[in-house]
């Protein structure tokens, strides 16, 4: 069985347009398979799904607050590619099982792709499933708020396969290949889908369709967004009952539980300011309620619209000054419990206009900003190589976190600032970094052989050949990359004694011999 060449094309610009997770740095595979274009294409294409094996994905600690983690996922490239692949091409028949849109239910991760990647209706969003909620509850006097524990981690695969398997239209190759890739991710222990994955969120709302239609069977007045669960009661009787028959549900269902911190029954009034509390940005001062009403100006409320500083006229670039981004930030971190999930989209909004006035406060307080490392890293990336950054000191302040033992002591912390070496080649430092090859693991390897091939370091990259085989896949294929700034008669020799040991490596060495740098 294969699958759909229109599914292919439309999942790789996905990826390379969106990524495959908001957490990791992208995979430079899917930018190598891009370039090769429609033979690439033809090939993914002629693969028969039941003959994939899921390669090799990446987990990471990562952090929610100064002390709180969760786990996540980045998956193998290739599967990626097919996981995206199967929810494009099969993505309207899972949404046509779930509760349609027009019941004002369920507002997350609604199956909408469209030609610029995105895969899923920006629409229905977080705000809408609040503003829903707070209209609703001008008809009742009681409403609670629900969380499933550990959503992800805790869904059951039987589950999920059953929902799989009950879709006409879906071949079985199809959903026997999704719960292998899964199966294999959690180390064929039953529970658990991978955090971080775009595609995988389409998998979590399958896993809960039977759920959703159990609560409007029990006659469960309720919305959702994921695992919150709003449900509208017309008395605190009610809402106790409502509670156990949920809980209820879970257990039979899934053997899921609620999160008792954050089961909270509410009289009318107080879930209103509740609501408007979610509704609103909630800027934590003045100065970046008026940053972000710039930013809206020229984004037009689009929160993934780049922002030119060029388009930006002087009088609000005036209002990115340095002490004014600084007082932001420092007031988000002065708080008694820091509110990590908005500092992280206000690093968000800052990295759309790539303004260089946070840079400084960020890497001297990048402890403190643990939490909020992926943004820091991506907010560096947007920066514009302005007059004002010195990118050399930059990198040097870098290459000393390297050496902090809290950054140490994680590896996401890790590989956050090694891919920025390569990401952000400014930042230079390579001798200082290829020092460390040999004292890091496999993970942070593959960040230097990138870091060394963005560099053109061809010198270093020769001395890495004998080493070659005795790398892990994602290292191999960053040093087969890297092998595209050999010289070229050299490159030929060495390529063409390659054995590729998958479809992505057969690709990449292709691209490589195409590539005449």
């Amino acid at each position: 069985m294969k699958l759909d060449i229109d599914s292919i094309t439309w999942a790789l610009n996905h990826l390379v347009t969106k990524s495959d997770t908001d957490l990791f740095p992208m995979p430079i595979e899917f930018n190598i398979i891009s370039e090769l274009g429609e033979d690439a294409i033809l090939q993914l294409a002629d693969l028969n799904i039941e003959d994939i094996s899921p390669g090799s994905p990446r987990r990471f600690i990562v952090p929610k607050t100064d002390i709180a983690c969760r786990t996540a996922t980045q998956l193998d490239p290739m599967d990626s590619i097919i996981l995206a692949s199967i929810i494009h091409q099969y993505g309207r028949i899972f949404e046509q099982k779930r509760i349609s849109t027009k019941e004002n239910k369920i507002y997350s991760y609604r199956f909408s792709p469209d030609e610029k990647g995105t895969l899923y209706d920006l629409n229905y969003s977080w705000n809408l499933f609040w503003n829903r909620c707070l209209e609703k509850a001008e008809f009742y006097e009681y409403i609670v708020k629900l969380d499933i524990s550990d959503f992800y981690n805790q869904i059951y695969h039987h589950s999920l396969e059953n929902q799989l398997a009950d879709y006409r239209g879906i071949p079985d190759q199809v959903w026997k290949w999704v719960m292998k890739l899964i199966s294999k991710i959690t180390a064929n222990v039953s529970r658990g889908i991978p955090v971080g994955p775009h595609s995988a969120n389409m998998l979590a709302e399958i896993s809960l369709i039977p759920i959703d239609n159990s609560f409007v069977s029990q006659g469960v007045d309720f919305c959702r967004y994921v695992d919150d669960i709003i449900i509208f009661c017309n008395s605190e009787k009610e809402a106790k009952i409502d509670i156990y028959r949920i809980a209820d549900i879970l257990d039979k269902q899934q053997r899921l539980i609620l999160q008792n911190q954050k089961t909270k029954i509410f009289g009318n009034s107080d879930f209103k300011k509740y609501c408007i509390e979610m509704i609103e940005d909630r800027p934590i001062n003045d100065l970046e309620k008026n940053i972000i009403n710039i930013i809206n100006k020229y984004s037009k409320g689009n929160r993934y619209q780049t922002i030119y500083l060029s388009n930006i006229s002087e009088e609000d670039l005036k209002e990115f000054n340095e002490p004014a981004i600084n007082k932001i930030l420092d007031d988000y971190l002065n708080q008694v419990n820091p509110d990590y999930t908005r500092l992280r989209w206000f690093i968000r909004r800052l990295s759309q206009v790539g303004h260089p006035s946070g840079v400084k406060f960020c890497l001297d307080n990048f402890e403190k900003l643990m939490p909020a490392i992926s943004e820091i890293c991506q907010y560096f990336v947007s920066v514009s190589n302005s007059s004002d950054i010195n990118w050399l000191d930059i990198g040097s302040k870098l290459i000393k976190l390297l050496e902090d033992d809290l950054i140490n002591s994680n590896d996401y912390f890790q590989i956050s600032i090694y891919s920025l070496f390569n990401r952000k080649v400014e930042l230079n430092h390579l001798s200082k970094i290829i020092r460390k090859y040999k004292k890091v693991s496999t993970l942070f390897q593959r960040e230097i052989i990138i870091a060394a091939y963005k560099n053109n370091a061809s010198d270093w990259i020769r001395e890495l050949k004998e080493h070659f085989y005795t790398m892990d896949v994602w290292s191999r294929r960053a040093f087969l990359i890297s092998c595209s700034i050999l010289p070229k008669k050299e490159k030929y020799f060495y390529i063409d004694k390659i054995t590729p040991e998958s479809l992505l490596e057969n690709l990449i060495i292709q691209w490589v011999k195409n590539n005449n740098k």
